[in-house]
């Protein structure tokens, strides 16, 4: 299944993305890629594994051509975006989820793809061109996209940048609130249809984009703003209702199903509140995926956040598989301090006192206070 914006998926019912002009040459028809017990048929722009088809988007195919055609050099990010998704406004995420896709196509042998963290990507197998032009000599082609198609969006943020915030003294009113506008407007383009992270580095690798992107535009969008932003990341990155359990202890065993969904709503929107609170603004802080390791219990990611003094911090996250996906179930501070355990000991003593429906009612309202808005379901 193609993952695409709404803007994306618009313009393509519109625009057919393949014209007359645009279909290979005979040559190029004939032509097909091997690597390893896949074949590429160009024509057909379709992926066999030992000779049956395999189910892949058009963002996704596009990408593996992009990388193939590098025979085994680095692929910047910034070529992938341009070649698969020239003209368009999109963010890191979209092109991580795509990679998702590509890898979980290729299966056991998914290590063809190399992360060349921060940097890009690199597909590390041998490929053999088989059919009319020698491979060293041609430009795979993808799919084009007309310039009337595509200048509405390339033009947005360039238009943006060039006028909104030109006024100054009585008028900077309006330009914050076109500039929070124009966020919201980028972050509906930008933010694709998210598909199961393949691995625990995607995850992590998934909420650090989200928090750059709020962070860099942290002060226009406000503590309320970057929690809108935040809240549905943390949902779909965290396993909160396993940190619930945890963090409640022995007391969840004797709630009610409808008492369970509510502590671990509260959870989730508390842990939304911190998170837009400690990341509210961008100074030079780098947020890093150094690797991951096999655990008893899943996999570890290790990362480290290297402050705006440069100073960095070790984080780690433990994650669980979750059907096809991974989420994170724990997070330790200089690989020590366990986020479940320290919020364990901080609920005991509401519990005690107040029970189930007291410390509710505290995560509700710290958030509350940490993002000026009033607690709702998720």
């Amino acid at each position: 299944m193609t993952t695409t914006t709404c803007a994306e998926t618009a313009l393509y019912r519109e625009h057919p993305p393949l014209n007359s002009a645009d279909r290979p040459s005979k040559a190029a028809a004939e032509e097909t890629l091997e690597f390893g017990r896949f074949r590429v048929l160009l024509r057909r722009r379709q992926l066999l594994a030992n000779g049956v088809p395999i189910e892949l988007g058009t963002r996704a195919f596009d990408l593996l051509l992009v990388l193939v055609e590098a025979d085994g050099s680095l692929v910047t990010k910034d070529k992938l975006f341009s070649r698969v998704w020239p003209g368009i406004v999109v963010a890191d995420e979209n092109l991580k989820v795509q990679i998702s896709a590509l890898r979980k196509a290729l299966g056991e042998d998914r290590d063809f793809i190399r992360t060349e963290f921060g940097r890009g990507y690199r597909f590390v197998t041998a490929v053999k061109s088989t059919g009319a032009r020698q491979r060293g000599t041609r430009r795979l082609r993808l799919r084009r996209r007309t310039v009337s198609q595509l200048a509405p969006i390339r033009s947005f943020r360039a238009s943006f940048n060039r006028t909104a915030c030109l006024s100054t003294g009585p008028k900077s009113g309006w330009c914050k609130v076109l500039a929070f506008v124009a966020g919201l407007g980028l972050s509906m383009l930008s933010y694709p249809v998210h598909a199961a992270p393949a691995s625990g580095s995607d995850t992590v690798q998934g909420l650090f984009d989200a928090l750059l992107v709020t962070m860099k535009h942290g002060r226009t969008l406000g503590q309320s703003g970057r929690f809108a932003q935040l809240a549905p990341v943390i949902r779909r990155s965290f396993d909160t209702a396993s940190m619930a359990r945890l963090s409640v202890g022995p007391t969840w065993t004797g709630l009610s199903e409808a008492q369970r969904q509510e502590v671990s709503e509260s959870i989730g929107r508390y842990m939304s509140a911190i998170y837009a609170d400690r990341f509210d603004s961008y100074e030079g802080q780098k947020l890093e995926v150094t690797g991951e390791q096999p655990v008893a219990s899943g996999v570890m990611v290790k990362s480290r956040i290297i402050k705006a003094n440069g100073e960095p911090v070790k984080v780690d996250y433990m994650m669980r598989r979750n059907g096809e996906g991974w989420l994170i179930s724990d997070v330790y501070l200089d690989s020590a301090i366990s986020e479940v355990a320290t919020r364990r000991s901080e609920f005991a003593a509401i519990l005690k006192n107040d029970g189930i429906d007291g410390l509710i009612s505290a995560l509700n309202r710290k958030a509350d206070v940490l993002t000026g808005t009033t607690a709702r379901s998720f």
